[in-house]
Parts: C-alpha cells; structure tokens; sequence
C-alpha cells in the first residue's frame, strides 16, 4: 500500500514482509535470514527526498517500522501523517525587554571604551613573508589606523558588555595566499583573552579570508582614515541609506524583522527565498529526516534575520558569483554545516538553505544591520558620538 505523507515529496509504503521479533520486549525488526522466530508480519518505510541547492542532497528511507500487528502499522502511519504539526515552532524573536537591556549594555561598553588599549604587535617572520611593495604598503596602513574606530567596532560578547573574548578581525590582505584554498597574510585586531583586561592587539596572521565571518576589509572607513577607493561614506551611505532607499522604508522594514516577520521583511526588499529557508522562518522543520533540528533552526535563523539589513542585499550579490554563507545555523559534522546563503538568483538576491562544506562566507558588515543604528533608535546614542575618521 502505498501512502502520501506531508511534504513535497514524501511517501509510506505498507508491505507484508517476514519479521522477527527485536532486541526489547514488544519490538519487531525484518527478518533477513532463516532465523528462528520467522513469522508473517508487516514493514512500513517512509521514503523522502530531500534536495539542496549547493551541498548535501539526500534521498532514501527516512524511517521504518515493523510489527505483526496491523494497528501498530496504522498508528506509525498516522503519526508520520501529522509530523509537520508535531515538530513545528512558532518563530520567536528576542524579546524586546532582553533586547533594550542588551543594546544598553553595549551602549555603554561603547561609550566607554574610548580608553581601551590597542597594542602594535608586528611578527618579525611574518614581516619576512611579505614582499617590498607589501612590506611598504603595511607600514602605511599601520599609519593610517584609526583607533577610535577600532575599539568602538570590534564586536562585544553576547550581553554586549564586554569585549569578544579571542575575537578576530580581518582588516586587510597584506599578501595573498599561494593556493586558492591556502590562508593568506592579513593584518588583523585580536581581542584579549578569557579573563585577561580589555586590550586590542593589531598584528599579521596567517588567516583564510573568504571564511570569515568578521572582515573590514570592505567597510575601510571603520578602521583607517584614508584615503580610499571610494568614499569616504557618511554613516548613512554605510547603513544602505540613500536617495534609491529612504529612510521611512529601512525603518519600516527593521520593526518587521525584529516583530519576527522575516518573510514579509524579505520580500520588501524583493530578496527571494527557496523552500528550505521559506518553512524555517515560517517555524515549519526541513525535512522529515531533519524534523529534530527545527527548534534550533528555526530560533538561529529568526535571529539571524532580526539584525540583518536586507535592503543592502542587492549591492552584495553578483551574477555567476557562488553562493555565499551568512551564518551557521547550527548541528552537524563539518561536511554538512546547516547555513543560509546568499546570491544572485532571477535577477535580485536570494536566500537559501543548505547543508554545505563551502567555506564561502559573506562578511557580517555586509548583510547585518549596524548596532549602531539600533542604539540611535532607542536613544541610547547620539550620531555625532560615533567615531568616524576625518577626511
């Protein structure tokens, strides 16, 4: 008997089949051999196919139970039927009383933290790596640091209170690496260690820039004065605030996102989603094979959303590019990392999920909101406190 289950592509089939019973009292499992005990009995298999669209492709069993009795099949059936109601969430957000406390702590760590050390930590064999023209084109950087920005940007702790311990941030490629898929020399800031004092350190390092999630390289008006390739932006222009966006719209579309209407949100910035992404943000599981990981899933990506800035997305993504992570969502070994990803699908953005290897990742100051406009909001700062290098 064949039977249709909840999903796109799901189905049970009921056969008679010889079983025996299992290794715990009342259970029955497939008789594959003349072993004593054979009797006449029923299997039932769920079958699924799950397809991504970068990675981990999977089609197959999903589930399977034996018995001889017939109401065991049916009872198996019926729950398989209602597994989408069993194992869906509803989307929650953070709340906005844990959220204001958190942004008021962060206000202060950042307002205060105009005194935190940043230290000149340059490895003489690491220098040795770099050629002249690199060698010359460091020391011009390191003159062109702008410590007021470093220290008010590096990324706090999850209470925003205090800094990242052993964060780091990738400031610029000083030499790149001898194989696509080798790590560079970067100059990079480290920040201190687990119970150490607040203290920065600029340095090289060996580090593989495509995967990491913290890099200034593309927003060089938060760490040096210049001058640049383009720019300087105004704080505005590095929000995606301007004439093609107003204001009112960016507002409006940061209140869906933190009220959890990531969908709708999305959609006003004519971002596309696949069918995995579409169901997470609804709080609906993957997949059945998948159905244990939605709660995680579906909180990790509700609040991946809620500080993200969609309406920057399209300047982001170019055609024929690959697709890039924007965060781990997650679970797994690292040859099925569960994730959302972005890139140029039918002419404008698109999210997917995936479980994927790929160590394409898309920089955090490229699709997050800025915290700073979030403490603007609710008062907690004022535009003329936030550091920015002078012409």
């Amino acid at each position: 008997m064949w039977v249709r289950m909840p999903s796109e592509d799901a189905h049970a089939v009921v056969v008679v089949t010889r079983v025996i019973p299992g290794d715990r009292l009342g259970t029955w499992r497939e008789a594959y051999n003349q072993a004593p005990g054979i009797v006449s009995g029923y299997g039932v298999n769920f079958f699924e196919r799950v397809s991504r669209p970068h990675g981990h492709s999977w089609s197959g069993v999903a589930a399977s139970a034996h018995s001889v009795f017939i109401d065991d099949i049916v009872s198996t059936l019926r729950d398989w039927a209602d597994w989408e109601s069993t194992w869906s969430v509803t989307p929650v957000v953070e709340p906005a009383r844990k959220r204001d406390a958190r942004l008021r702590r962060l206000a202060v760590s950042k307002l205060e933290g105009g005194a935190i050390p940043v230290d000149l930590d340059i490895d003489p064999l690491m220098l040795s790596l770099l050629d002249a023209a690199q060698a010359d084109a460091l020391h011009t950087l390191l003159d062109e640091l702008f410590l007021p920005g470093i220290r008010w940007r590096f990324p706090r702790d999850r209470t925003g209170a205090r800094l990242s311990n052993r964060g780091r941030v990738l400031l610029h490629e000083c030499a790149p690496p001898a194989h696509p898929s080798g790590k560079g020399v970067w100059l990079v800031v480290d920040g201190p260690a687990p119970r150490t004092e607040p203290r920065l350190v600029v340095r090289l390092a060996s580090a593989a820039g495509k995967g990491a999630f913290h890099r200034w390289d593309p927003t060089p008006e938060y760490w040096r004065t210049g001058p640049y390739e383009v720019g300087p932006r105004t704080l505005e222009q590095l929000w995606g605030i301007g004439p093609d966006m107003p204001a009112r719209f960016v507002e409006e579309v940061t209140d869906a996102l933190l009220a959890g209407r990531a969908l709708d949100a999305l959609a006003a910035c004519a971002v596309t989603v696949d069918r995995g992404t579409r169901r997470l943000l609804a709080g609906l599981p993957d997949s059945f094979e998948m159905r244990e990981w939605t709660d995680k899933w579906v909180v990790n990506a509700t609040n991946l959303m809620a500080n993200a800035a969609p309406w920057r997305w399209r300047d982001e993504v170019v055609p024929k590019q690959r697709a890039r992570r924007l965060d781990n969502l997650g679970g797994f070994n690292p040859s099925r990392r569960p994730g959302l990803f972005l890139e140029w699908h039918d002419g404008g953005p698109h999210v997917s999920f995936d479980q994927s290897a790929s160590p394409l990742v898309l920089p955090r100051v490229c699709w997050e909101r800025d915290p700073d406009r979030d403490l603007i909001r609710l008062g907690l700062l004022r535009p003329d406190q936030i550091p920015v290098p002078s012409p």
